[in-house]
């Protein structure tokens, strides 16, 4: 599995990372990030308190919108929320 970061998140957890996970659903990649990255776990806890969340697309897609991981080669971004005006 391939895990690349962007924005600032970047600068704190490099700009990509690989390991390996036996992660059969969506949601259990995704604990598996916040358990990994307890940077990840910290930014996304400061953005619940505003409505945002991480940016998480598996293979290109939204995490949420995913339930299976069907794909033996798996890449994952993640992006801090958008902002801006």
């Amino acid at each position: 599995m391939k895990v690349k970061f962007y924005a600032y998140l970047r600068e704190s957890l490099g700009s990509e990372d690989q390991f390996e996970c036996n992660c059969s659903t969506a949601e259990e990649l995704f604990l598996e990030l916040l358990k990994r990255y307890p940077v990840l776990k910290e930014e996304r806890k400061r953005y619940e308190e505003s409505g945002l969340d991480l940016g998480v697309l598996i293979n290109g897609r939204d995490w949420r919108h995913l339930k299976e991981i069907n794909s033996a080669e798996v890449k994952v971004s993640v992006f801090p929320p958008a902002a801006g005006g």
